[in-house]
């Protein structure tokens, strides 16, 4: 029996051995395209089941035609819709979730670098393995994460909701709205002081200390009336903070993983092309974020009945739902997208080689922009990466780790010391550094500057992206393809559409509205307001029957609050009323405002696929881009958030 075997073994011995002497079992008259046509076959003996839709056992036939990288692009540019909305989505909401936990910008600043803080910790060495990973399955990983971040960053409004309902209690009351200032010391009807603003309380009740010399003492309204407590507070901000760090997580894959199988089961010169549709849809995605901030934010907190109205200085929308809704999406548009194979079929691949040996040839030049970016990278990679599957490193675990942190030490070095490289990167990075913080915070400075609320603010911007955005990355994804951009011509495009949306960014801030004067600020006492001990720090704007804006109902002088409706207010003249929220001081600049930023984000995406072909043939670069980009949030927490 030994003897069958051996003679088996050197029959197969000789058979492979005569494989390995002849070039290929292909007649030497043989068409080039007829020898490529065999060349993928060993391959799929190889890898058959990674080439194969579905998960395990379950890999039916019915799923097999969607093998192909128009049917990636199709599913992974909606589940780059749903994780960008909802990763835009907190921008849409910074207002609301200052009023509902009363956090400072400092707090909401810290909320949102959360976001570039988790993907900072993992985004270099997770991107590096990336050549172990199942990519499809690894990106259904990361949405998953995305669509559990969102459900982590509702938790707050479920968590403390009984005290959010003491806040609310008498507003949702439709049938008792009034609230009389001999009333406020109570635990009664006085508890809607904390919606209504501080009244002015000159018959305030009194606690007499025990020794008659000793001051008087107001009773103040009880913790809950004037916001959440502070242990609220802060687990609330904790847990917004895991959450959108969660989100950092997810978001760390994605991008180089995209770029990584989209770039090797596609032509060199489609690459931008699908490229282009995954990240215009996911432009799209602020779009979908601030319209659902805008619908929200119309929804009051508990979704109930309210007195209050949106312009109100105390309405607080219904943020907690556009968490549940993205998050609840994501989870489930991340299931198909792991069926996917981790490579595309060998047909495909065939296909793929030849585009690119095509592009190679057109032009009499290499369109790889290793040549002039990174010109030796690839080559010394090759190297080290057959080193890592010798049979000795396989079988010694230290060496095999050893050499890939080597191997990755190596391609760190090489991109440091490019110049051309850092030049890109740096430009990445300050782009990142302002369109970051504009992102977050312009819907709060729509707000302030031109009387808007927060759904109307939401709303103008969701169709700024949706013109400008979503638009000029589809257009650059199209010019890339269509001039067949190699690197040097991408960087002059850049250089010239990035320089017309910094004009047009600048020139928003010239159209500026003159801010309405506010009346009775602490620190200048009035006759009319001297006995109704108001406190300094109770801002609570209301605009008076005369058209003048005042601190607050207490510095109005305001006893009576009916409807929304304060009355009885002594420093107001005529009928002596008021309502909550600044008066209207009518500014139209919010047209030229609109135009401007439209601008700034038409010609600020042309350059997103462009700037790609600089680093999409060298993974390494996309993720050191991304890990620079990251570290732009230093100097973004020093600014945005002091």
């Amino acid at each position: 029996m030994a003897t069958v075997k051996n003679a088996v073994r050197r029959s197969m011995e000789k058979l492979n051995g005569r494989t390995d002497e002849e070039p290929a079992l292909v007649s030497p008259d043989t068409p080039e395209d007829e020898s490529e046509e065999l060349q993928p076959v060993a391959g799929a003996v190889d890898g058959d089941l990674d080439t194969r839709c579905g998960f395990w056992l379950f890999q039916a036939s019915f799923l097999q035609p969607c093998a192909r990288i128009e049917c990636f692009t199709a599913f992974y540019s909606l589940t780059a819709l749903i994780t960008s909305t909802l990763n835009v989505y907190v921008n849409s909401q910074i207002t609301t979730l200052e009023r509902q936990f009363g956090f400072s910008s400092t707090q909401t600043g810290l909320i949102m670098a959360a976001n570039d803080v988790g993907f900072l910790v993992c985004v270099l060495f997770v991107s590096y393995s990336a050549s172990n990973f199942h990519i499809p399955r690894s990106l259904g990983v990361a949405v998953t994460i995305f669509g559990l971040s969102g459900l982590v960053c509702c938790l707050p409004f479920f968590l403390f909701r009984s005290y959010i309902d003491a806040m609310v209690a008498t507003v949702t009351d439709t049938g008792s709205g009034s609230l009389t200032s001999g009333a406020a010391g109570s635990d009664g009807p006085g508890q809607s002081v904390g919606m209504f603003g501080d009244l002015c309380l000159p018959n305030r009740t009194v606690i007499q200390a025990p020794d008659s010399s000793a001051a008087a003492a107001p009773i103040d309204p009880p913790d809950h009336v004037r916001g959440l407590p502070s242990h609220a507070v802060t687990a609330s901000l904790a847990i917004i903070f895991v959450g959108m760090m969660l989100q950092g997580f997810g978001k760390s894959p994605r991008y180089s993983f995209t770029v990584t199988y989209v770039d090797d089961n596609t032509g060199k010169t489609n690459t931008g092309f699908y490229m282009g549709i995954i990240i215009a849809c996911g432009i799209f995605g602020p779009t979908v974020a601030y319209a659902l901030g805008g619908v929200f934010s119309r929804i009051f907190v508990t979704l109930e009945e309210t007195t209050l109205t949106p312009q109100h200085p105390r309405w607080i929308g219904a943020w907690w739902l556009g968490y549940i809704t993205c998050g609840i999406i994501a989870l489930l548009a991340a299931m198909p997208l792991m069926l996917f194979p981790r490579r595309l079929p060998p047909r495909q691949r065939r296909h793929s080689n030849k585009d690119k040996q095509t592009a190679v040839e057109e032009g009499g030049e290499k369109t790889l922009t290793t040549d002039l970016v990174l010109p030796e990278a690839k080559t010394d990679a090759e190297e080290e990466k057959s080193d890592l599957k010798s049979p000795q490193a396989q079988t010694n675990g230290l060496l095999f780790y050893t050499r890939h942190f080597k191997l990755f030490l190596g391609s760190i070095s090489r991109l440091l010391t490019n110049p051309v490289y850092l030049s890109v990167v740096a430009s990445s990075c300050c782009d990142i550094f302002s369109v970051s913080g504009l992102s977050a915070y312009t819907p709060k400075y729509m707000e302030q500057m031109f009387d808007l609320p927060t759904y109307m603010a939401n709303y103008i911007l969701s169709a700024n992206v949706l013109c400008a955005a979503c638009m000029g990355t589809f257009i650059g994804g199209y010019l890339s393809r269509r001039l067949k951009m190699t690197a040097r011509p991408a960087l002059l495009f850049t250089l010239l559409v990035e320089s017309t949306a910094m004009a047009g960014g600048a020139l928003g801030f010239v159209f500026a509205c003159e801010q309405p004067t506010v009346q009775n600020w602490p620190g200048s006492p009035e006759a009319c307001n001297d006995a109704c001990d108001c406190e300094d720090n109770s801002f609570f704007a209301v605009c008076g029957s005369d058209g003048e804006t005042y601190y607050s109902p207490c510095a109005a002088g305001c006893q009576q609050v009916e409807d929304g409706v304060y009355h009885n207010c002594t420093c107001i003249p005529g009928i002596s009323e008021a309502y909550g929220g600044m008066c209207p001081y009518g500014c139209g600049h919010i047209y030229t405002y609109f135009m401007a930023i439209t601008v700034r984000g038409l010609f600020g995406t042309l350059s997103i696929v462009p700037k790609l072909v600089v680093y999409i043939s060298y993974f390494m670069a996309i993720t050191v881009r991304g890990l620079f980009g990251t570290l732009s949030i230093v100097p973004k927490l020093v600014v945005y958030i002091r």
